[in-house]
């Protein structure tokens, strides 16, 4: 067995994009007789390094989900096998509609599109019906913080992810966990126009060795849960 996932692998490509970026950063800043000349190329490359960063965690947590709700279908899990929030995050869209519906003939109809298109994921003692709708389960999930992610794979009814990324990181695990919300405290600087955030190659270098750190233990753990949970995902 792998001891990885794929999303993992791909990940681990994907921050290829952003040592491009700080590599040329640290050119610029190594070459004394360029470095004044291209200050802000370099706060550019810089900046530009932390939001690619930070798209690249993101994707790699919404990949790693379909990845596992589409093993989830294609192994034929039994519903049963699934916390009861799992279901809501498939039919949240209409869920909350329904919730946010007062009048019966409106309420109604909402009710027969909920049964006619998300009906089978409900009936109990049955496997997955259909391919779960990655892009409604996802809904919502964005600007990863740590909370954002705990909550995320708490869709699945995983909520011991802490206490296991914990465990992996030992005495690493808080300030690995804070760098990831630094890292979106800065993203959301640099995005709200903030031209005093930007970090040295350096600094990138050392918060890009830390995110690997927490998305390597976060892919160990959710697949160890889903190992001893649902079914293998690695």
């Amino acid at each position: 067995m792998a001891k990885f996932t794929v999303v993992y692998s791909d990940f681990l490509a994907r921050l290829d994009e952003v040592e491009i970026l700080r590599k040329k950063a640290e050119y610029l800043e190594k070459n004394a007789h360029i470095e004044i000349k291209f200050k802000n190329e370099i706060n550019a490359l810089c900046r530009g390094s932390v939001v690619l960063l930070l798209s690249h965690v993101e994707a790699y947590i919404k990949e790693l989900g379909e990845h596992a709700l589409e093993i989830f279908y294609k192994k034929k899990l039994n519903r049963d096998k699934f916390a009861p929030q799992f279901f809501y995050h498939i039919s949240k869209d209409i869920v909350d509609e329904i919730k946010n519906t007062s009048d019966h003939k409106g309420l109604s109809i909402k009710l027969l599109n909920f049964v006619e298109t998300d009906g089978e994921f409900w009936k109990q003692g049955v496997c997955l019906p259909k391919q779960i709708p990655v892009e409604r389960f996802n809904k919502g999930f964005s600007n990863p913080s740590f909370k954002k992610i705990k909550a995320y794979l708490g869709r699945f009814g995983y909520s011991s992810y802490q206490g296991d990324l914990k465990s992996i990181l030992k005495r690493d695990s808080e300030i690995t966990i804070n760098m990831i919300d630094q890292l979106v405290n800065m993203r959301n600087k640099i995005a709200h126009g903030d031209s005093n955030e930007t970090s040295t190659p350096e600094e990138i270098k050392i918060i890009i060795e830390f995110v690997r750190r927490f998305c390597r233990a976060t892919d160990v753990a959710f697949s160890n849960w889903c190992k001893n949970e649902l079914c293998s995902i690695r």
